[in-house]
């Protein structure tokens, strides 16, 4: 997935390239003049046809999508009814020519404590392995903070998705590393993305606060990128940001710059 510069980047069209469309077959077009890869969240009841179209005539490829938001996988009586949602987003994905699908916890309970919810957390993608082994899919797991956007949300920090990808040990489950989210939850990228990077598959940003575009908030995002250098990072950056200007070009150009020159 590497071109020639040290980083390269994805650009999430639910929230950047609005201005050129409300369809994701627009904002492809529009992401194409500076983009070659894009992330989406839900498929489901969009007009996957379209979608595909627009990935190929623009040469870009669709590097995730998301299965659900709304399970709560701590709840073992989901865990039936998940690996349907789960292996039509995949076979979904599949169709756009993807195979990364994002699986989040849904939200903690308070009566049991968190070791055992993880546990139950995991026993949920331990039934979507062979689902994943048999479409050849890889399930991306993601943290979010709960002290802005996700309350009461159970695998809020990065150990808590990284320890479930431990238990699980398989090819098939692997890390997303959010820093908007982690950085929002209190953590310290220096201390957090030694301990998982090699479980990490994909880094995602945002500015903080106000999850805008690098430059728009507080981070600072050439020491973000000297540290994914150091850790020799392969991956890619993805933009899952809300631009805080128009057009999403033109918001986006500085950390294209700081990517291009790391």
């Amino acid at each position: 997935m590497r071109q020639s510069t040290p980083f390269e980047i994805s650009v999430n069209l639910e929230y950047a390239f609005q201005d050129a469309g409300e369809t994701i077959e627009q904002r492809i077009d529009a992401a194409a003049v500076g983009f070659r890869y894009v992330e989406i969240f839900l498929l489901k009841g969009r007009d996957l046809p379209a979608i595909r179209a627009a990935l190929a005539r623009n040469s870009v490829q669709l590097v995730s999508t998301v299965a659900d938001y709304v399970t709560q996988l701590v709840d073992p009586q989901t865990h039936e009814g998940f690996c349907d949602i789960f292996r039509k987003a995949a076979q979904d994905a599949l169709f756009l020519g993807c195979r990364n699908v994002v699986v989040t916890s849904g939200r903690a309970v308070p009566w049991l404590t968190r070791p055992v919810q993880l546990r139950i957390f995991a026993d949920a993608l331990v039934r979507l392995l062979p689902i994943a082994e048999e479409l050849g899919v890889t399930i991306y797991l993601e943290s979010a903070n709960t002290r802005h956007d996700h309350p009461g949300v159970l695998c809020s920090t990065t150990q808590d998705s990284a320890c479930v990808v431990e238990m699980l040990f398989s090819p098939r489950v692997r890390l997303i590393c959010d820093l908007y989210h982690s950085m929002v939850e209190g953590e310290d990228p220096a201390k957090e993305l030694p301990r998982v990077i090699h479980l990490t598959d994909h880094i995602q940003i945002g500015d903080a606060p106000g999850r805008g575009e690098p430059g728009s908030g507080t981070i600072d995002w050439p020491a973000q990128l000297a540290l994914l250098k150091q850790l020799e990072y392969k991956g890619l950056i993805g933009l899952e940001l809300k631009p805080t200007k128009a057009p999403t070009a033109s918001a986006l150009a500085y950390i294209q710059q700081l990517c291009g020159d790391a």
